[in-house]
C-alpha cells in the first residue's frame, strides 16, 4: 500500500514540473513564491460573533497548521505543546484526554461541532494533515457549547475549498522506518463550485515497536447556490490502527527489602534499574483498531447586511475495537523462595513479609472492550447585528440539538489462572498469566477474546442560546450571553450472543434515565484604549452532568456528607456546576507584536469522589463509599507572543502557570478529609512553557534556506491525590532547517528531543511509559498555489 501511494505522488510530482516546463515554451512565465503575512484582525470561528477577536472579553489561542508542518507534527500530542498552560494525556497506545487551565473536561470540536465522546472517556484523534488551524478557547464555554465545558473548548478547522489551484505533495521518512505520504489539492471544479481533497497515510515501526499505521482522507464542496447562499459539504474518514501501550515492569507499590540482610533495596515508587526502555511487554494478541467517517453540511442564506441564517448538520460514526495486556504483575509468595520482599498486613492485621520476585512478570489482567459511536447533531443559528440608538448589537441566537448513540461491548470475563485454557469465558489461552522475563521478554503464546455484555447508551441535548456584543463607542464593549441546556441522559444493558458486537433487542433491560437541565451565562466588558490595546474581563458558569445509576454495592454519600438512598433508575448526584473569573490584555502591533495574557480563577463544586474501595455494610456486603462531597479551584495565568523582530523571522513565546488543586472536602465518616484539603490535581503541570522560532533567509546565496526550532517545559505532574507519585519535569529542544529549490520542491531535516532527552509523560497504573529518544524526519514536499 505504501509503494503504491508514495509512488502516485511521485509520477503527480513529475507530471506537475513537466507541465511547468512546458508553460515556458507556451510563453507563461512563473514568478517565484510570495508569502504574504496577514498582521490585520482575525475572526475567530470558535468565538462564533462575526466581531474582530479584539472585542471578545476571552481567551482564545490559535495554531496555525503552518507552524506545524515546518515541523513534521501530525499528531495533536505534539501539536498542543503550542498552547500554553495545556497538557495531553495518552495512555493505552493513543486514548487521549485534553487539559486545559487544570481541568480535564475540555472537548474537541471539528469545524465547530462537538466530538460528544470527548466528554465521556478519553479518544483517539485522528491526524492533522487535513487541518488549517487549532483553536483554544479557554475556561468554561458551557455558554457557547453546551455541558462540560470546564477548562475549554478546542475547535479544529479542516481546510476549505478554495477557487484557486491548489496542489501540496508530502513524503517522509524517519526513525524506526517512519513512513509518511499525503496530497492536498483544491480549486474551482466548475463554475461557482470550489472543491478540497486530501489523503494521508502513515506507517511506523515505532522506537518500541508499536507498529501504528494510519489511513486518512478528505473532501470538501462549497459553492454559491444565488447572490445571497451558500452551502459549505464535507465529509472524511479514518482508518488506524494503534499499537497498545503498557510501559514497563511496575514501579515498587512498597518499600522492597533484601531477603539475605534485610537491606532496603528499593524505595515506594522506585523503578527497578536497568530496563531497557525499548523492551516491550504487551501480548502479541493485543490490537488498537479505530475506524471512522463523518459527514457534515452547513448553509447560510444572508438577507440582508445585517442579518443572516445558518444551519449546521453534522453525522460522525466511530469504531472502537481494542484488547490490551494492560496490568503486569510481579510473582508473590508468603514463602521465602525469593530474594525480595516487603512488608505487608494479613488478615489478621499483623505485619508480615510477602516475598517477591523481580525477575519476572505475569499478564495479569487483559482487557477486551469495544465502543461504537454514532453522533447527530444540527446547529441552527441566526445572526447579524442591528442598532439601539448609538448602540450597536452584534447578536447570534440559536438552537442546537445532538443526539449521540453509543454501545458499548466488553468481555472481562478471564479464565482461572488454575485453567486459563478455559473457552467458556470472554479471555483465555495460553498467554493468559503467561510470565515474562523483566530483561529481554519473549510473548508465550496468542489470547482468544469476546464479548459478553453491551452497554446501549443515547445522550441528547437540546440548548437554546443568545449572545450579545454591545459596542458603546470605540473603546467600550459589554457582552451579554445566556444558553439553557436540556440534558438527558438513558442507559440499559443486554447479553451480547456468539461472542460479537451483537445483541438481541428482546433481551435488553429498560432504560435508567438521568435528565438535567441547567442555565448557564457570561458577561464580559471589553476596554480598548487603543485600537492595538485591548483590556478585558468576564464571569462565566459550566455544568458537568453525571451519567451514574444506582449499583446496589456502592454507599451513596450526598453533598452535606451524609448518606442517602438513591432510587433506581433515576438521577443520583447533582450536575457539577462551577464558574471562572477573569481578566486579560490582548495587544497586536500590526507586523512587530501580538500578545495575549490572562489572569483566571476557576471554582468546581459537586464533585464526585471514590471515599473508599471497600467497606462492609451493615448488611455484611462489602461495598465501595461513593460521595459528592469535593470542591476544587484553578488560578493561575498564561501568556501567549508572537513577534517578528525582522523579515523572514518570527518568534513564538508561551507561558502556562496553573494551581489546581482541591479546595475542600465534606466531612464524612469514611474518608479524613483534612489531610485532601490543597493536594494538588491530578494530571496538571504548574508550570508550561515554550519558545519556537522560525526564521527564512529572504536574499543572497543563501535565500529560501530556512531554520526552525522550538524549545519546551512540562512541569512535574502529579499521578496520584495523595501527591507521592509524579512525573518528573522535563525540557526538550526539537530542530530543523529545510531548502526550497527552484522547481517549487521543498527539501527538510527536523530532529526531535535534540539531547536525548529520557522522560516519561504516561502510564498505566505504576507502570511507567517512556516517551521517545532523539529521532528525526526527512521531508520532500512539492508546493503549486
Amino acid at each position: 500500500m505504501i509503494k503504491v501511494i508514495f509512488s502516485a505522488i511521485a509520477l503527480m510530482v513529475a507530471g506537475v514540473m513537466s507541465a511547468q516546463n512546458k508553460s515556458m515554451v507556451d510563453t507563461v512565465y512563473s514568478i517565484s513564491e510570495i508569502e504574504v503575512v496577514d498582521f490585520s484582525r482575525k475572526k475567530t470561528e470558535i468565538g462564533k460573533l462575526n466581531v474582530p477577536l479584539e472585542y471578545l472579553p476571552m481567551t482564545i489561542n490559535t495554531v496555525s497548521y503552518k507552524d506545524l508542518e515546518i515541523r513534521g507534527i501530525v499528531n495533536i500530542e505534539d501539536a498542543v505543546k503550542f498552547l500554553p498552560g495545556v497538557r495531553m494525556q495518552t495512555s493505552y497506545g493513543s486514548f487521549q484526554t485534553l487539559t486545559v487551565r487544570g481541568f480535564n473536561y475540555t472537548p474537541i470540536m471539528v469545524d465547530g461541532i462537538r466530538d460528544e465522546r470527548t466528554m465521556i472517556n478519553s479518544y483517539p484523534v485522528a491526524d492533522l494533515t487535513d487541518v488549517e488551524s487549532m483553536e483554544l478557547l479557554k475556561g468554561p464555554a458551557s455558554v457557547l457549547y453546551g455541558q462540560s465545558v470546564i477548562g475549554g473548548v478546542l475547535n479544529i478547522v479542516r481546510k476549505s475549498p478554495t477557487p484557486y489551484n491548489v496542489v501540496n505533495t508530502r513524503m517522509v521518512y524517519g526513525s524506526w522506518d517512519n513512513k509518511q505520504a499525503s496530497m492536498d489539492f483544491g480549486g474551482k471544479l466548475y463554475k461557482s463550485v470550489n472543491y478540497r481533497a486530501l489523503l494521508n497515510y502513515a506507517n511506523q515501526d515505532g522506537w518500541r515497536d508499536n507498529g501504528n499505521k494510519r489511513f486518512s482522507g478528505y473532501f470538501a464542496l462549497a459553492s454559491k447556490i444565488d447572490a445571497t447562499s451558500n452551502i459549505d459539504v464535507r465529509a472524511g474518514f479514518n482508518r488506524d490502527w494503534y499499537g497498545t501501550e503498557i510501559g514497563l515492569p511496575p514501579n515498587m507499590t512498597n518499600d522492597v527489602f533484601n531477603a539475605s540482610d534485610g537491606a532496603l533495596f528499593l524505595s515506594k515508587g522506585q523503578m527497578q534499574s536497568g530496563l531497557n526502555r525499548e523492551s516491550r511487554y504487551n501480548s502479541q494478541s493485543d490490537f488498537f483498531k479505530n475506524y471512522g467517517w463523518n459527514v457534515t453540511a452547513k448553509y447560510d442564506k444572508k438577507f440582508n447586511d445585517h442579518l443572516k441564517l445558518q444551519n449546521h448538520a453534522s453525522y460522525f460514526s466511530d469504531d472502537i475495537n481494542y484488547f490490551g495486556t494492560e496490568s503486569l504483575k510481579y510473582l508473590e509468595s508468603d514463602k521465602a523462595i525469593y530474594d525480595h520482599f516487603y512488608m505487608t498486613k494479613n488478615k489478621a492485621g499483623e505485619q508480615v513479609k510477602k516475598y517477591i520476585c523481580l525477575d519476572s512478570v505475569y499478564l495479569a489482567s487483559p482487557l477486551r472492550f469495544s465502543h461504537m459511536a454514532k453522533t447527530f447533531s444540527d446547529q441552527l443559528e441566526l445572526s447579524g447585528d442591528f442598532y439601539t440608538g448609538s448602540l450597536k448589537h452584534n447578536f447570534i441566537a440559536g438552537y442546537t440539538f445532538s443526539l449521540m448513540a453509543r454501545n458499548s461491548y466488553t468481555g472481562y470475563s478471564l479464565a482461572p489462572m488454575t485453567d486459563p485454557l478455559n473457552s467458556k469465558y470472554d479471555v483465555y489461552g495460553p498467554g493468559l498469566y503467561s510470565r515474562l522475563a523483566v530483561n529481554n521478554p519473549q510473548s508465550m503464546g496468542y489470547m482468544n477474546s469476546s464479548f459478553s455484555k453491551a452497554t446501549i447508551t443515547k445522550s441528547y441535548m437540546h440548548s437554546i442560546y443568545f449572545q450579545d456584543l454591545v459596542e458603546l463607542d470605540d473603546k467600550w464593549k459589554v457582552m451579554l450571553a445566556g444558553r439553557y441546556d436540556f440534558f438527558k441522559y438513558m442507559r440499559a444493558n443486554a447479553p451480547t450472543y456468539d461472542g460479537g458486537r451483537q445483541y438481541h433487542r428482546s433481551e435488553q433491560t429498560a432504560y435508567s434515565i438521568n435528565n438535567t437541565s441547567s442555565f448557564t451565562y457570561r458577561a464580559g466588558v471589553v476596554y480598548m484604549p487603543t485600537k492595538d490595546l485591548s483590556v478585558y474581563g468576564s464571569m462565566a458558569s459550566f455544568f458537568n452532568p453525571y451519567r451514574d445509576f444506582y449499583a446496589e454495592n456502592v454507599i451513596y454519600i450526598n453533598s452535606n456528607g451524609n448518606r442517602f438512598q438513591p432510587s433506581e433508575g433515576k438521577e443520583i448526584f447533582k450536575p457539577q456546576t462551577g464558574y471562572q473569573g477573569e481578566v486579560g490584555v490582548r495587544y497586536n502591533l500590526g507586523k512587530y507584536v501580538q500578545a495575549t495574557g490572562s489572569v483566571f480563577y476557576i471554582i468546581k463544586n459537586n464533585e464526585k469522589k471514590v471515599l473508599k474501595s471497600e467497606e462492609v455494610d451493615n448488611d455484611g456486603i462489602t461495598k465501595s463509599v461513593v460521595g459528592q462531597v469535593g470542591s476544587s479551584g484553578s488560578k493561575g495565568f498564561d501568556l501567549d507572543i508572537t513577534v517578528f523582530p525582522l523579515q523572514g523571522l518570527n518568534v513564538m513565546l508561551g507561558y502556562g502557570y496553573t494551581n489546581a488543586t482541591i479546595r475542600e472536602m465534606k466531612k464524612n465518616d469514611y474518608m479524613e478529609t483534612e489531610v485532601m484539603k490543597g493536594k494538588k490535581l491530578t494530571g496538571v503541570p504548574q508550570n508550561t512553557f515554550f519558545a519556537a522560532a522560525n526564521y527564512l533567509i529572504q536574499k543572497g546565496s543563501f535565500k529560501d534556506l530556512g531554520f526552525v526550532t522550538t524549545v519546551s517545559y512540562m512541569d512535574k505532574v502529579y499521578r496520584n491525590t495523595d501527591n507521592t507519585s509524579e512525573y518528573p519535569s522535563y525540557w526538550l529542544v526539537d530542530m530543523g532547517v529545510s531548502y526550497k529549490l527552484k522547481n517549487n520542491v521543498r527539501l527538510s531535516a527536523n530532529v526531535n528531543n535534540v539531547f536525548d532527552k529520557d522522560y516519561f509523560n504516561q502510564s498505566l497504573g505504576s507502570q511507567m511509559v517512556p516517551s521517545m529518544p532523539r529521532n528525526f524526519l526527512l521531508t520532500m514536499a512539492y508546493t503549486l498555489r
